[in-house]
C-alpha cells in the first residue's frame, strides 16, 4: 500500500481493532487521499470496516489476508466506539455512502474515470445517472453484479480507462473478487457492498439523528430484517466480546511487563 503526499498530514495510522489496522482521517481528507493514489503503481485497495467485517476476518483466514494489505477506514460507528475504547486516534466514522460523493467529486476535477460493478440489475446504473447529474464533469459507468461473462466486465472496465473501481458484491464476495483479479483492476478500487442501493436511493438513508447517534445499523435492521437479522443480533454481541478480549489481553500484557 502506499502514501499519498497530498493528504498524508491528515490520514494517519489509527488503531489496529481486532488485528485489522485502521486508517485515521475525516471524509474529506480520506477521500483526497484515496484519489491521490490513483497514480502510484500497482493496485490500491480501500475497504469500510464495520463490526460484520471484523467478525467474517476472525473466522476467514483469507479475509483477514486481506485486510492485512488494504487500506482499512471506520465505516461503522461500532468500529469507532471500539478504536477509541482501545486508546486509538479515530477521528469519525467514515460511512463509504459518505465518502463516495467528495470521492467522485475529487475525481471529476481531477479528469479521472470511475466504473460501479456489483448490485441487483440497473441500481448501479441508476446510482451512476444520478451522480453524472449532480457532479459536473464525472465520467462514470456500471455493471450490475450478475454479469454472463466476467471477461467482459474486465473488458469494459479496462475499456473505460477506469482509475477507480467501486466493486459492490458484499463481504467477503467483493475481496475474494478483487483477489481473482486483481493484475487486471485499476489503480484504485474500494470496496463498497450496498452503496449503489443507497446512491440511486433504491434505500432511503436513515434520519440524520439516527446516523449521528451511532443507530444507522437499526435503520438497516428495520429495512431487511430477514437479510441483516443474524448479523446484528448475533453479530454485534460477538464483536463486542472480540473487542472486550484485545482490551484484556493489552491490560494484562502490560500489567505483566511491569
Amino acid at each position: 500500500m502506499h502514501m499519498s503526499t497530498a493528504a498524508t498530514a491528515h490520514v494517519t495510522p489509527g488503531v489496529q481493532v481486532a488485528g485489522v489496522a485502521l486508517l485515521d482521517g475525516t471524509v474529506d481528507s480520506l477521500a483526497q487521499h484515496l484519489v491521490g493514489l490513483v497514480h502510484a503503481p500497482g493496485t490500491d485497495v480501500a475497504v469500510g470496516v464495520n463490526a460484520h467485517v471484523i467478525n467474517l476476518g476472525q473466522r476467514d483466514a483469507s479475509l483477514r489476508e486481506f485486510l492485512g494489505t488494504s487500506l482499512n477506514y471506520a465505516d461503522g460507528q461500532s468500529v469507532v466506539w471500539a478504536g477509541r475504547f482501545l486508546g486509538g486516534q479515530v477521528t469519525e466514522r467514515v460511512a463509504t455512502t459518505d465518502l463516495a460523493e467528495p470521492l467522485l467529486r475529487e475525481a471529476a476535477a481531477a479528469d479521472l474515470r470511475v466504473f460501479f460493478f456489483g448490485s441487483a440489475p440497473g441500481v448501479a446504473d441508476r446510482a451512476a445517472s444520478r451522480l453524472r447529474e449532480q457532479i459536473p464533469g464525472l465520467q462514470i459507468r456500471a455493471c450490475d453484479g450478475y454479469p454472463d461473462d466476467m471477461d467482459q466486465v474486465l473488458y469494459q472496465i479496462a475499456d473505460h480507462q477506469t482509475a477507480i473501481l467501486f466493486v459492490g458484491l458484499g463481504d467477503p464476495l467483493q475481496q475474494q473478487w478483487i483477489t481473482r483479479h486483481r493484475a487486471d483492476l485499476p489503480s484504485l478500487v474500494l470496496t463498497c457492498g450496498g452503496l449503489f442501493d443507497w446512491l440511486s436511493q433504491s434505500n432511503p438513508r436513515a434520519p440524520h439523528w439516527m446516523i449521528a447517534a451511532g443507530l444507522e445499523w437499526l435503520w438497516r435492521l428495520g429495512l431487511e430484517p430477514r437479510r441483516l437479522g443474524r448479523r446484528y443480533v448475533v453479530g454485534n454481541p460477538a464483536f463486542i466480546a472480540t473487542v472486550l478480549k484485545q482490551r484484556w489481553t493489552t491490560t494484562a500484557s502490560t500489567w505483566g511487563q511491569r
